[in-house]
C-alpha cells in the first residue's frame, strides 16, 4: 500500500467509534415502549440492570458504561419486532448474573426469563463445557434469541474494541457455534424466521467484510 493510501486508510480506521447510540435515549425508549405494551418484566428489569452494572464499563477506548450493551441488545430486539416481555427483559439482564454476582432466582422477572438468564450465564470454573453451553441455549427459545442478538451486537462492535487476535478468535467461534444455531433456530422457531434472517445477514456481512479487509 502506498504511503498516501496508508495515511488515508489509517485516518479512515481511526474514526471507528465504540458508542453508536446514546444509552440514556435507549433507556427512555425501552421504558416508553414497555409502558405502552404493558411489559411489566421489562419495566422491572430496566432499573435493576442499570443499578447492577453501575460502575462497569465496556471494553474499548471510550469507557462506555456497561449498561449501553444490554440496552442496545434490547433495542435491537424491539426494532426487529420482538416485543416478547420474556425476551426483552432477559436481554436487559443477560450479563447480570455472570458479571455482578447475582443469582438467577434474585432477578425481578418471571420464571421463564430467569431460566433463560441462567442458561446464558457461563460457569467460570474449570468444568465449563462450551459445546454443552451452546446446546442448552439452543433448546430454549428465549435464551437462544437473546444469545443471537447479543452476538450480533458484539460482532457489530468488535472492530472497535477487539485486538486482531481476539477478532480472529471471535469470528471462528461465531462460525463454529452461532451459524449452526441460527439454522437450527429457523427450523425450530419459524415464528422468528424474518428476524433470524436479518440477524444472520447482519452477522455474516460484517464478518465477510472484516475477512476481506484483513
Amino acid at each position: 500500500m502506498k504511503k498516501q493510501e496508508t495515511s488515508i486508510y489509517n485516518e479512515f480506521c481511526g474514526n471507528i467509534k465504540d458508542r453508536l447510540f446514546d444509552e440514556n435515549e435507549m433507556y427512555d425508549y425501552i421504558e416508553s415502549y414497555a409502558k405502552t405494551k404493558n411489559m411489566h418484566q421489562t419495566l422491572k428489569a430496566l432499573p435493576f440492570a442499570r443499578a447492577m452494572h453501575e460502575g462497569q464499563f465496556r471494553k474499548g477506548k471510550e469507557k462506555i458504561p456497561y449498561i449501553y450493551h444490554p440496552l442496545l441488545v434490547a433495542c435491537h430486539a424491539l426494532a426487529l419486532g420482538i416485543d416478547d416481555d420474556h425476551i426483552v427483559s432477559a436481554a436487559l439482564l443477560h450479563d447480570v448474573c455472570e458479571d455482578c454476582g447475582i443469582k438467577a432466582e434474585e432477578l425481578p422477572v418471571g420464571k421463564e426469563a430467569k431460566e433463560a438468564v441462567a442458561l446464558l450465564t457461563k460457569d467460570k470454573g474449570d468444568s465449563f463445557d462450551e459445546k454443552r453451553y451452546y446446546q442448552r441455549i439452543s433448546e430454549n427459545p428465549i435464551a437462544l434469541m437473546v444469545k443471537l442478538l447479543d452476538r450480533c451486537n458484539n460482532v457489530s462492535g468488535m472492530a472497535a474494541g477487539f485486538t486482531k487476535e481476539k477478532l480472529i478468535q471471535y469470528i471462528r467461534e461465531t462460525e463454529k457455534f452461532f451459524y449452526p444455531m441460527m439454522e437450527k433456530a429457523k427450523r425450530k422457531y419459524p415464528r422468528y424466521s424474518n428476524q433470524l434472517f436479518l440477524i444472520q445477514y447482519h452477522m455474516k456481512s460484517v464478518i465477510q467484510t472484516i475477512r476481506h479487509l484483513g
